[in-house]
């Protein structure tokens, strides 16, 4: 009889769940923006002329051929089999939001050499001989191989979305210039959730931007972690769950005391590191940012296709991309590889 009490207690508190509290991607402004854009062929371009290496780091401008705004992008290759890629505006209007306090040092580097070169691309050298990042300019994207196997694709799907800080009067102009720039619509300066009211970044500085990434891990079947969310070992695709809406993972440091277990609505915190696992190798993605993001995951396994992939899809609000990724190839070692970063 006890149990039987219980178990009404608790569908009671599950079907009590709120889930006004809760904003979906579709009343999230950028999210439901970001989210229209569809794989196509990227209008980013590297500049190989501006390339600069030094023994640490690997710099290049990226450009955006619709709207002509450039982009720095900075490549580590850390000690201890990490790869660090930072991408920030090179003429930002005021400096972007860099997160502080997180790392517990520098990352110490190792030496990055140029392996490879020709119209389109550049290899590099990794500080290990066996890992390589082929660096394709147009349309721009990454490669990370080990000997002769892809391990993941950076911007594979052409998805690279990096909203630039502009001031809204220039902003209808702007706008038009590309599909992958918003319609002006109001919920690009204000949008209101509830009784809950944000202006993004009022005048002079004009909008908050946001960014886009996608990253594509070849051959990998399972996805876990994104905490804090009641889910499975194994992550749900995100694109799968319609029942649910179909939303993204929800990263939002949110104190709202009920939650549905499996499910990506978010609860009390976000701790942005996703592993990607099957028989031969575990990665890790950290993903340095700590304002609202979603992250789609999507996979092709489910229509045969000969070479499995999951592909992960970060969008958040602002700041810089500033990602990690771990590369195992243990899962002790990609254990090891986030703590070195963050701390034990």
């Amino acid at each position: 009889m006890a149990a039987v009490v219980w178990l009404t207690l608790f569908l009671a508190a599950v079907s009590a769940v709120d889930r006004s509290n809760f904003k979906t991607c579709d009343q999230s402004a950028f999210c439901k923006r970001q989210r229209n854009v569809k794989a196509r062929s990227s209008p980013y371009r590297a500049l190989l002329e501006s390339l600069q290496l030094s023994q640490d780091s690997m710099k290049i401008q990226l450009i955006n051929e619709v709207n002509k705004v450039p982009l720095l992008l900075e490549l580590y290759g850390l000690k201890g089999n990490i790869t660090r890629i930072r991408i920030n505006e090179l003429n930002a209007l005021k400096p972007r939001y860099e997160v502080p306090d997180v790392l517990i040092q520098d990352p110490p580097t190792s030496r990055l050499s140029v392996t490879g070169r020709d119209d389109n691309s550049v290899e590099l050298s990794l500080g290990d001989e066996s890992h390589k990042l082929i660096l394709t300019a147009k349309p721009f994207r990454m490669d990370l191989l080990e000997g002769r196997e892809l391990v993941l694709s950076v911007n594979s799907r052409g998805l690279l979305v990096f909203e630039h800080l502009r001031q809204r009067k220039d902003s209808i102009e702007e706008t038009s210039r590309g599909a992958e720039e918003a319609e002006e619509e109001p919920a690009l300066w204000e949008e209101t959730f509830k009784t809950h009211t944000d202006i993004l970044l009022l005048p002079p500085w004009g909008l908050d931007p946001l960014f886009v990434w996608l990253l594509a891990p070849q051959k990998y079947h399972k996805s876990t972690m994104l905490a804090f969310h009641w889910v499975l070992v194994c992550i749900f695709l995100t694109t799968k769950i319609l029942d649910r809406g179909g939303d993204p993972y929800r990263l939002y440091n949110l104190d709202v005391f009920q939650y549905e277990l499996y499910n990506p609505m978010a609860l009390y915190g976000s701790v942005p590191v996703l592993l990607a696992h099957n028989a031969r190798r575990t990665l890790g993605i950290f993903w340095l940012n700590a304002a609202e993001t979603w992250v789609d995951i999507t996979s092709n396994t489910a229509v045969q296709c000969p070479t499995p992939q999951t592909d992960i899809r970060w969008m958040s609000e602002s700041g810089i991309i500033d990602a990690f990724l771990m590369l195992g190839p243990q899962p002790s070692d990609v254990f090891r590889q986030y703590a070195s970063l963050t701390g034990k």
